[in-house]
């Protein structure tokens, strides 16, 4: 399969505004449009390291897996857009890109080794890589801590702020009882 201009998907048309109207100068949002952006670049040039893969069985692992993760992205980027205000939801998104992130350098590097791929490719893919760490360490300092629902996994924030574990958690007295102060 050759790449091919109408494979590839163009930043610009993921434009749209998430979230509550109005909030697009909000730091936060403008990290997560440069982040997502940057993500789909790097889902393109996926898209093109799939296209150079060999059509075969063990090749189509390795192409599962690539797009897998190159796809994952966006995805969880627009999630998190959509759901900015709420702490542990956004680091939940923030912790499955990172992982995707890793798991689509190691995708490529075994496309490289297992399937003869060009390693200019790991090069390319690890600098894409790279521009994308630094706007997701800028798009994470911007998550507002403070602003949370209790997490009944005990992950993203204080469990001194928890209900008692035999207590059932009910999300709207948590926010009920921060009024009362």
């Amino acid at each position: 399969m050759a790449a091919s201009d109408d494979l590839f998907l163009n930043p610009d048309d993921f434009e749209k505004e998430d979230g509550e109207p109005g909030e697009s100068w909000k730091p936060v949002k403008q990290h997560a449009k440069a982040l997502k952006r940057k993500s789909i670049e790097i889902l393109n040039l996926a898209i093109t390291i799939n296209s150079l893969l060999p059509e075969t069985e063990d090749a189509e692992h390795a192409r599962h897996w690539l797009m897998e993760n190159a796809s994952k992205i966006p995805a969880k980027i627009s999630g998190a857009m959509a759901v900015d205000d709420v702490y542990s939801i956004v680091m939940e998104s923030a912790v499955v890109i990172k992982v995707a992130v890793c798991e689509l350098r190691n995708a490529v590097w075994n496309c490289h080794i297992m399937h003869d791929m060009d390693e200019k490719y790991v090069h390319v893919m690890r600098n894409e890589i790279e521009e994308f760490r630094k706007l997701f360490v800028e798009w994470v300092k911007c998550f507002d801590k403070e602003n949370d629902l209790p997490d009944e996994w005990h992950l993203f924030n204080d469990p001194s702020t928890f209900p008692e574990d035999n207590e059932p958690f009910d999300p709207n007295s948590f926010f009920d009882d921060e009024d009362d102060q």
